[in-house]
């Protein structure tokens, strides 16, 4: 069920919820952000569970991958859903979000090899501008290039 204003809601008594159901932009940028969170919980989780160090034996390669795959079906689902209350098309989003989530991953690495490997930097430089540029891209590609329908 999805509601145009925050008053159309039936959470609209409680001003929490209404605020966080609504559709304005900073309602999605919260919701957003916890979904966003989240999919990093369940990335860390996951990738630590499966490791050889704290797991059943699995390459950290393989962890990481496993992680970031659930992180990302979760991420998907959630902003789908959560973040944008899209109705558009699963063929047409899935896609379009795997180009997106791709791009953002490939983005982090092409900062950590830019500036710890050439560069000299500390490890933690590239983590920070990740942490700050990826999300941010990312909310505007998935608003404008994956979830369209939910922005009209």
């Amino acid at each position: 069920m999805t509601f145009d204003r925050a008053e159309a809601s039936p959470f609209a008594g409680v001003p929490l919820m209404a605020w966080a159901t609504g559709r304005s932009e900073p309602t999605r940028i919260l919701r957003f952000a916890a979904i966003g969170g989240l999919s990093t919980l369940i990335y860390a989780a996951l990738t630590l569970a499966l490791s050889a160090r704290h797991g059943p034996g699995v390459p950290a390669t393989i962890a990481s991958m496993a992680g970031y795959g659930a992180g990302a079906v979760f991420s998907y689902c959630g902003h789908r859903f959560v973040t944008f209350m899209s109705d558009g098309a699963v063929g047409f989003e899935i896609p379009r979000f795997a180009v997106a989530t791709s791009f953002g991953f490939l983005l982090s690495l092409a900062l950590a090899a830019g500036l710890t490997d050439i560069a000299g930097f500390s490890a933690s430089m590239p983590v920070a501008l990740s942490s700050i540029l990826v999300p941010a891209l990312n909310f505007v590609i998935l608003r404008n290039f994956v979830f369209v329908a939910a922005s009209r």
